[in-house]
């Protein structure tokens, strides 16, 4: 929660400085459901945001950080799970551009974004261990503009986490002594809402 709480500091932050009143930054929140697959789960525990930057009206970038809650019961009726916090750096298209001029859709894109970065998956079993992870992430982000400069949307990512050694629901992936690691699947489909400083496109 503290981390959440700082995040949402920071995006506050850069929304009321004057240095990021460019054309080419932005910022973006985005709330909704997360997913996991083996073992399967799904919930309203998805909080993410980040900030972007447009190289120009088609291509651009972001850093971005999200936080998932798993809690999944067991044979034994009881919930445990993991918590799992990542941060990434994406390319971010504007398809909307690339298949025609931007006139035809007026206020409408739509966006497609893929990276790669950093997760940090704690289990609520084993509370000493934090398991440090590779996550590759791709997704799509439809957008309408409802005022200069604002956005809101919805945005569908998928994202695997590489040499993961916890599961979902937070028992070990090592079998005896041997260290055994999965690519732990999970998704995010979450309400966005976006700000462009300076928005002229």
């Amino acid at each position: 929660m503290k981390k959440n709480l700082f995040a949402l500091a920071i995006i506050l932050g850069a929304l009321l400085s004057p240095n990021l009143s460019n054309a080419q930054f932005g910022v973006e929140l985005n709330y909704g459901m997360n997913g996991s697959y083996e073992p399967s789960y799904s919930g309203f525990t998805h909080f993410g945001g980040g900030v972007s930057y447009n190289f120009n009206e088609t291509f651009g970038a972001k850093i971005d950080f999200a936080s998932d809650k798993f809690s999944i019961k067991n044979d034994f009726g009881t919930e445990t799970g993991t918590s799992n916090t990542r941060i990434s750096l994406q390319g971010v298209v504007n398809v909307s551009n690339l298949i025609d001029d931007r006139s035809f859709y007026n206020n409408f894109q739509l966006l497609a974004h893929a990276g790669a970065g950093l997760s940090i998956l704690k289990s609520d079993i084993n509370t000493t261990g934090t398991d440090h992870i590779l996550n590759v992430i791709i997704g799509v982000n439809p957008q309408y503009k409802v005022a200069e400069g604002l956005y809101l949307g919805i945005d569908a990512s998928f994202i695997a986490n590489i040499s993961q050694h916890y599961n979902f629901d937070g028992t070990s992936t090592y079998v005896g002594d041997d260290v055994n690691s999965i690519t732990g699947l999970m998704y995010n489909i979450s309400a966005t809402v976006s700000y462009k400083f300076g928005d002229n496109y």
